[in-house]
């Protein structure tokens, strides 16, 4: 297995890219269109293809299902103040508006993705939130203006009670995933829980991805030594980080594991991820 340096992407790549954005987004007008879409609070149809793959409303229904079973799963309860950093198109959000009576905040670093979620869910439910995070990301934000290594999340120490990213470390390099669980740290309340997504690696995922039976191919090793990419020409379009990091990591940010559910991803199952449930441990940690 190689350790490739990040490469430049290939022209015929970005042009193919831009085509196939002004073709999702002209099917905006057909979607509109359809009875279905009046009145109701679903994105847009190229948005939808931008996170789902697909513009079918079903496919934005079942994120919608799944992220509220997930978080209540979890110990998610109404009087919680939620932060979910991905926040996407709404989709944990939209499943949490009959069940939260405190606050959620939403995160997101796709621009188009914040602008609707404020002009079509804020306005109906106005506790919640949504905030762009500009970071840096070759894969997602290449004009990001700040470096996800330092980005401070834009909240006041303790501020939430339930932190929740879904496949966001799977889009992160070693450091900036490092940060990241220092700010959750940072403004969790003391006790209060993370849900973090992760593509592990240890004994029972390696073989999995050595023998290409996993959801993706990890087929170059970053530099750090610490993970694995999908790609080498972007980076963060998919990583699977060495279990060792990120329980070191976790530690380090003051954040302590009290449950892991293992995914089938390294065994073939699409978007099956390992999920670690984390709890603030106060004593530990430290802020700036």
């Amino acid at each position: 297995m190689s350790a490739r340096a990040p490469q430049a992407r290939p022209a015929w790549r970005r042009i193919a890219g831009r085509i196939r954005r002004t073709f999702h987004r002209g099917l905006n007008v057909v979607d509109r269109l359809r009875p279905s879409r009046r009145g109701a609070l679903l994105p847009p149809a190229h948005l939808r293809i931008h996170y789902y793959r697909t513009a079918d409303p079903a496919a934005f229904a079942r994120a919608r299902a799944s992220a509220r079973i997930e978080v209540l799963s979890h110990g998610l309860a109404p009087h919680h103040r939620v932060l979910d950093v991905g926040s996407g198109i709404g989709n944990l959000a939209l499943g949490l508006d009959d069940f939260l009576t405190a606050t959620y905040d939403g995160l997101e670093i796709h621009p188009e993705a914040v602008a609707w979620c404020q002009r079509a869910i804020t306005p109906r439910y106005p506790a919640f939130r949504f905030h762009r995070a500009d970071v840096a990301s070759r894969a997602y934000n290449p004009a990001g203006t700040t470096s996800a290594a330092s980005y401070r999340f834009p909240f006041e120490n303790g501020s939430f009670d339930f932190v929740m990213l879904g496949s966001v470390f799977t889009h992160m390099l070693p450091d900036e995933v490092a940060h990241y669980l220092r700010e959750i740290a940072r403004v969790l309340e003391p006790g209060g829980v993370a849900v973090v997504s992760w593509f592990l690696l240890d004994e029972e995922s390696r073989p999995g991805v050595d023998e290409g039976r996993s959801f993706m191919s990890f087929g170059v090793r970053h530099s750090s030594g610490v993970c694995r990419l999908h790609d080498a020409a972007l980076p963060e379009a998919a990583v699977a980080f060495e279990e060792a990091f990120a329980l070191n990591a976790i530690a380090a940010a003051g954040l302590r594991v009290r449950d892991r559910r293992r995914g089938a991803w390294a065994n073939g199952r699409a978007d099956d991820q390992d999920v670690l449930t984390l709890v603030s441990d106060r004593e530990l940690q430290t802020f700036n």
